[in-house]
């Protein structure tokens, strides 16, 4: 960074300073002072005027990279939030409401910080909230844009969660990532559910993500009839807490509530038997079973509950009495 040099002062509403008449050295980062003299991977203002500028910087990528390397590295490190990022933040809203080409990495780089505020004393931890709180109309004009930053930030930052629900009461769209904010929150206007619905069945254009976003809120808010539950458990494969996690940039941590569905029993003939797995064919497929002690033995035929992603639920041995032994892993 450097081939911009933050000669212009960038006002910022509620602020009496500029980037440049701020005190950076005595702001602490992850490397100390924030005014770069422990390093360019500290320099906040310089960071900021290459943000502030980004569209002159779109032929130089590389800048911008390094520019969000300051802010996600040095305000913000393995997620510890530094004071420095309170100083930050009505800076980046600011570049945000002149319009930007890199604001969805911003307004995802606001909602990090709001994810790791816990980690800053009370006091500050205060400011930060009422800073963002204090822009409650803005971020509900990311709705439909960055939902993402949107949800997290009401999720972290109570004081928007009226707005935040208010912006979506009569909305026709709630983005994937509305829906699993509103699991963590609790609540859901009610034509939630019919939107969340439209998207399940969406096979077109819906994403595999997307629908397992509807699911996880299904699981939550639909009706919970053996049918739904069919069908949020056909949407909801064993990876998808880890998937949604992922989906919402680790935003938050998406609470995923798998149904109870009853297996599909399968004849299933025993082709390998060790001390504690047991490899049975059920139709065209293999499944390996966790089954120490199984006591039985290769050519044995028993029954295998399956699940609909391929995973054994339970086993159903026939003694040669009659009796009958059901084995739940």
């Amino acid at each position: 960074m450097g081939r911009f040099a933050p000669t212009a002062s960038v006002d910022v509403p509620s602020l009496e300073h500029s980037v440049v008449d701020l005190p950076w050295g005595v702001l602490r980062g992850a490397y100390g002072p924030s005014d770069g003299s422990a390093g360019a991977a500290s320099n906040v203002p310089s960071a900021l005027a290459v943000l502030r500028h980004a569209l002159i910087y779109l032929r130089l990528p590389e800048e911008i990279d390094e520019a969000f390397c300051v802010l996600e590295q040095h305000a913000i490190r393995h997620g510890v939030l530094y004071p420095v990022a309170i100083t930050i933040i009505p800076f980046l809203f600011d570049i945000v409401r002149r319009g930007t080409p890199v604001a969805e990495r911003i307004t995802d780089l606001l909602a990090e910080y709001a994810s790791a505020a816990h980690t800053l004393e009370p006091r500050l931890r205060e400011r930060l909230h009422e800073i963002i709180g204090d822009r409650g109309d803005a971020i509900m004009s990311w709705l439909g844009i960055h939902d993402r930053a949107a949800a997290a930030l009401a999720l972290h930052v109570p004081a928007l969660r009226d707005d935040f629900f208010a912006a979506i009461r009569d909305s026709p769209r709630l983005a994937p990532e509305v829906l699993l904010a509103l699991i963590e929150l609790g609540d859901a206007p009610p034509h939630a559910v019919d939107l969340a619905l439209e998207m399940l069945d969406d096979h077109g254009e819906t994403t595999t993500a997307a629908r397992m976003c509807a699911a996880a809120f299904l699981a939550r808010f639909g009706e919970q009839t053996p049918h739904m539950r069919t069908r949020v458990d056909a949407a909801l494969p064993p990876s998808a807490p880890a998937a949604l996690r992922v989906f919402v940039g680790k935003l938050w941590t998406p609470t995923v509530q798998r149904p109870v569905v009853a297996p599909k029993l399968y004849d299933a003939e025993v082709v390998f038997a060790g001390e504690k797995l047991v490899l049975v064919r059920a139709g065209n497929r293999s499944v390996t079973l966790p089954w120490p002690g199984s006591n039985v033995g290769r050519g044995d035929v028993i029954k295998v509950g399956i699940t609909v992603h391929g995973q054994p639920k339970l086993a159903v041995v026939t003694e040669d009495d009659g009796s009958v032994r059901i084995i739940d892993f």
